[in-house]
């Protein structure tokens, strides 16, 4: 199961500050989840759910752009199938997005990435998923 915490993880990561819509969380481990030799039910999806949740590097959020987070207690949270019906985002926090560019500790550098390097490198990142257009 942590193998596909980890692909989980990498998934939501490389679509950087828009996270990833839910419907398409499942199609993006179907690989993970052969290796693992675990189908798609219903049980794995709750099962993979709560356990991304848990993490407090992963929010949800609803609607278009930056979107709005999803309220404490929402149903969403709880129900994987409900989120999935209203278009729920899952957004890594921006720590976690820098880990997964290669920014590692870059807050103890002596000089910070401009806007256009970091801009680079998100390119680089989205360019795993042809997601980026140059």
């Amino acid at each position: 199961m942590d193998a596909l915490i980890s692909a989980a993880l990498e998934e939501v990561c490389a679509r950087l500050s828009y996270g990833i819509p839910v419907t398409d969380l499942w199609p993006a481990l179907r690989g993970a989840l052969e290796a693992a030799g675990l189908p798609l039910s219903p049980a794995v999806k709750r099962v993979l759910w709560a356990r991304l949740l848990a993490l407090p590097v992963i929010s949800l959020v609803v609607g278009d752009g930056d979107g709005s987070p999803v309220a404490p207690g929402d149903p969403a949270e709880k129900d994987v199938e409900e989120a999935e019906r209203r278009g729920v985002r899952l957004v890594s926090s921006a720590p976690l997005r820098d880990n997964f560019l290669g920014m590692y500790d870059h807050r103890f550098a002596k000089s910070e990435l401009s806007a256009v390097q970091k801009a680079a490198l998100e390119l680089v990142g989205a360019s795993r998923l042809s997601l980026c257009q140059i």
